[in-house]
């Protein structure tokens, strides 16, 4: 963007506070103005008052929805073209479609990349600059009719040039009569210049074609040699002779400007499959680094789904030497890699922990230890985390964040939960009574401990009612402590989620009270 170009005004729309200041920033610091609104309907009042240059719209907004204020904006301004960018969580491809058949012109998922969204923003002012620059010159060119800006050719029936104005003598670079008497097929290039000589004739004898009455593009040369794209329209004059009239335009900016925005989006299509195959990378090296450890998880069983390619949420079960079985549900705050980059201290903490027959209270002292020394202001994790001594039939356990965790006796019955009494880890130093678990005694086998991240319990389709801890109860309470109890709580979320994700990471860890 131009320093001295008047910036472009966008509009974000967003009921999340933290989004509108993050988008703002962006926005700001790619030199574009930002104007914001906290619902559809305010952003669509907005956009009437403002006249922004492009929208950024969320989709799930109190008062009225994105797909609404979409609508709405189209509805009011169809002469002028406005880019509308979805910015959204939501990321199904139906969620995609519904949005981009609405109106909306580009799609983006967050958490945002920062460098696709300049990418992208670049690229639309770019665009914008130039629709600008075309509808201000379809402007002049409507101000003006005695051809200043287009060149004009006058011929006869045997394509030979009879006048020519200033400036189409300009666009081939030579005087005034330089052209007189010349064929017109002599402003064609070499290679070009046989097939333009036989359709030009045929135009001429029948007064109708290809190139009359139409804009054709042709590729013309001056008589120094230099070729250059031009658009040529041939009309025939009112006379007793056969006389023509051909409109030249030079449109080599034109052309410059249409390849450098062809060029500008293969490098975003190279870069977002540079990025795609980057993320695929590290999630595999996320994978290897979570799943490295060969742990005996008798008793245990896990589940994980998470809403973007990474989660953030780790789920973690494995036995000591000494047989005691250990779990833990970690919840890193956010989405995507940086949720899961968040919680890899964790998956080393807890194998080490494992091995070493460590207590509840060492695990973690640990581990917030480590998150302390390795995230930045604003990262946390949050975590429940329980050690199963069976023959002792006793288990001790610490709960900072999450969700209580559900006690469930043999028959499938809630016992009774376990609520959470600590911080996430990772947020301040704790002290030796910070560390200290609670514990839970069970006097029959059979039963069992359910952990879920909140993104169980808050899964629910738009405006729908939540999967809650009662969907998980009643699930529990048909299936037990079962081998197949959590691919139970797996299919009824699926259910409930009519085959869509939930919109955060969904993860549970079911552990045997033998």
């Amino acid at each position: 963007m131009s320093v001295s170009q008047k910036p472009l005004r966008v509009l974000v729309a967003d009921d999340v506070q933290a989004n509108r200041t993050l988008l703002r920033a962006y926005l700001g610091r790619l030199g574009f103005e930002a104007i914001t609104a906290e619902n559809g309907e305010e952003a669509v009042q907005m956009f009437q008052s403002n006249r922004p240059d492009i929208v950024l719209m969320d989709l799930m907004m109190p008062v009225m929805d994105g797909f609404d204020a979409i609508r709405h904006i189209r509805n009011l301004d169809s002469r002028r073209w406005v880019p509308i960018f979805v910015v959204s969580a939501m990321d199904t491809d139906a969620d995609i479609i519904r949005a981009l058949e609405g109106g909306a012109d580009d799609y983006l998922v967050k958490p945002l990349s920062y460098q696709v969204f300049a990418a992208k923003m670049r690229n639309m002012s770019r665009a914008l600059s130039f629709q600008r620059a075309q509808d201000e010159a379809h402007r002049r060119e409507s101000a003006i009719s005695d051809a200043v800006i287009d060149g004009i050719i006058t011929f006869d029936g045997t394509g030979a040039v009879i006048t020519l104005n200033r400036a189409a003598a300009q666009i081939f670079g030579v005087h005034d009569d330089a052209l007189v008497g010349r064929h017109l097929a002599t402003l064609v290039t070499e290679r070009e210049r046989p097939a333009f000589a036989l359709e030009l004739a045929r135009n001429l004898e029948h007064g109708t074609g290809q190139l009359i009455g139409r804009v054709a593009e042709i590729s013309a040369c001056t008589l120094g040699g230099r070729n250059f794209p031009m658009e040529l329209t041939i009309s025939a004059l009112p006379s007793d002779r056969k006389l023509f009239i051909g409109v030249v335009r030079d449109i080599s900016e034109r052309k410059r400007a249409e390849q450098q925005i062809a060029d500008d989006a293969a490098r975003l299509r190279q870069y977002h499959e540079e990025v795609e195959a980057e993320a695929e990378l590290a999630k595999d090296i996320l994978d290897r680094h979570i799943h490295q450890q060969h742990t005996d998880k008798r008793g245990a069983q896990l589940m994980v789904l998470p809403t973007e390619r990474f989660s953030g949420d780790i789920v973690l079960a494995g036995r000591s030497p000494s047989g005691l079985l250990y779990g833990l549900l970690a919840d890193a705050t956010g989405h995507g890699l940086a949720a899961a980059m968040s919680g890899l201290s964790v998956v080393s903490q807890f194998h080490q922990s494992v091995r070493a027959n460590a207590s509840v209270s060492q695990i973690v002292a640990e581990t917030n230890k480590g998150l302390r020394a390795l995230l930045p202001p604003g990262r946390f994790v949050a975590a429940a985390i329980i050690c199963i001594d069976e023959t002792q039939r006793r288990a001790s356990y610490w709960i900072g964040g999450v969700p209580s965790v559900l006690h469930f006796g043999p028959d499938g019955q809630l016992q009774g939960r376990l609520p959470s009494a600590h911080l996430a880890l990772g947020i301040t130093d704790l002290d030796e009574s910070d560390c200290e678990p609670a514990y839970l005694s069970w006097d029959e086998p059979g039963g069992c401990v359910l952990l879920c991240s909140d993104g169980v319990f808050e899964a629910a389709l738009e405006g729908g009612n939540e999967f809650g801890e009662e969907g998980a109860i009643e699930v529990m309470r048909r299936n037990g402590g079962s081998a197949g109890a959590l691919s139970a709580l797996n299919a009824a979320l699926a259910h409930h989620m009519a085959g869509h994700n939930p919109h955060d990471d969904a993860s549970a860890l079911l552990l045997q009270l033998d």
